[in-house]
């Protein structure tokens, strides 16, 4: 049963030097161990090909690609204040949505993504928020709706840029916001990444699993994460998770049990 549960603390104990230095100290630790990380799940042909095209077309034609992306995040922009206003929002958990005043990380999967954008939209948090998105070409209109939504954005993925994100990150965690992140973002799906313990770990601030769903959806179950998109006249059910907060991991196996266990609350929604 959902309760009205706020979390309430003035600020972030972690200074922002030392969020930073254990985000370094937690990258050495990965990059020293092989195999200690997931690998960015392959794209079929036709994504491939549209990625090629659109980081193409960004190379060389900016002004086109930005206002195609443009454009194309003004009608998203549209379609989810429609959804916005025609849908219905109830939620479970400990936590009611949206009672979080406290810095926090909110960890979702990737095909959560566009429902809770919906629920973020029908109620906001009572902090800022900032959201984690990637830096390739079609995250470009993404980052556009986020920002048209009332989201801070900080690009970077797993790929490319993912650690000095991360210290971007933290930085708004000690300055009294909130962080977004898709714990599985790149893929494989439902497998969680490091990035949202260890920025839970780094800033002291409590990591809150979160998920968010819709019915009816239209899914793409041919896409890697096989998304859920919310319709209008949808219910939608997102799920907070207790906050769990994170001393500093002084070794692998430590960030590892923490990283498992964000991957196993999550997936048991």
């Amino acid at each position: 049963m959902s309760c009205n549960y706020h979390i309430r603390e003035p600020e972030p104990k972690t200074d922002i030097l030392t969020a930073h230095h254990r985000l370094d100290h937690y990258s050495r630790l990965l990059a020293a161990s092989a195999g200690s990380t997931h690998n960015r799940v392959d794209r079929n042909f036709l994504t491939r090909t549209l990625d090629a095209t659109f980081t193409t077309v960004r190379k060389y034609f900016p002004p086109a690609h930005y206002f195609f992306a443009a454009m194309t995040a003004l009608v998203f922009y549209l379609y989810l204040q429609i959804v916005r206003i025609t849908s219905r929002l109830i939620t479970r958990g400990v936590i009611e949505w949206p009672h979080i005043s406290k810095p926090s990380v909110l960890a979702l999967w990737h095909r959560d993504a566009p429902s809770f954008l919906v629920a973020l939209a029908k109620r906001p948090l009572p902090i800022k928020t900032v959201i984690m998105i990637a830096q390739d070409p079609r995250g470009d209109y993404l980052a556009m709706l986020c920002r048209m939504v009332g989201l801070g954005v900080v690009r970077g993925d797993s790929e490319k840029g993912g650690w000095k994100a991360l210290q971007k990150l933290a930085t708004e965690l000690v300055d009294g916001r909130c962080v977004v992140l898709t714990a599985d973002g790149g893929g494989p799906a439902r497998v969680a990444k490091v990035g949202a313990v260890a920025l839970s770990s780094a800033t002291g601030v409590p990591l809150i699993p979160i998920s968010a769903d819709c019915h009816p959806a239209i899914e793409e179950r041919r896409k890697w994460d096989a998304a859920r998109n919310p319709v209008p006249l949808c219910k939608l059910t997102i799920s907070l998770s207790t906050p769990r907060e994170f001393d500093a991991f002084e070794n692998l196996s430590t960030l590892e049990a923490a990283r498992s266990w964000l991957e196993k609350t999550l997936n048991n929604f």
